[in-house]
């Protein structure tokens, strides 16, 4: 793992993150994405390493797929994965099912929302369709 970011540079990124932010609870899902997309630029390459690179892209996951473009968003949590703690992260294992699922990929949702449920348990899916969650139950993987 590296360093931590130069202060500098964390401090803008903090910023933009926060504008995504401010701007994702007021409902301008367009321009929060494009705060995180900002925020997203400033971090050093290789993105993969850095803990920023993967809130941010799964920020953006999350309000793509707020959006309805599922595919766009499936695409932004697979690189969200990619990133450091990412294959263990909760949030983008969840987003990674229930993307494949919207998609109609039943069978390929399975595995990343049955990791995210052993991480947080049921409430992960608190604030979700019951449908990702039903998934599993079908399954006979969760009570």
């Amino acid at each position: 793992m590296p360093d931590e970011l130069p202060d500098a540079v964390h401090a803008k990124i903090e910023a933009l993150s926060e504008r995504g932010n401010i701007a994702h609870d007021a409902g301008r899902i367009d321009d929060a994405i494009a705060a995180w997309e900002q925020a997203l630029a400033l971090v050093p390459k290789p993105q993969a390493i850095w803990d920023a690179a993967l809130w941010l892209h799964a920020s953006i996951a999350d309000a793509l797929r707020a959006k309805g473009d599922v595919t766009a968003a499936l695409q932004r949590f697979e690189v969200a994965g990619r990133c450091a703690d990412g294959a263990t992260n909760p949030f983008v294992l969840l987003g990674l099912g229930a993307c494949r699922l919207d998609l109609g990929h039943a069978d390929e949702a399975v595995d990343p929302l049955l990791r995210a449920y052993m991480l947080e348990g049921e409430d992960i899916f608190a604030d979700e369709d019951p449908k990702y969650l039903e998934l599993l139950r079908q399954h006979r993987l969760v009570d």
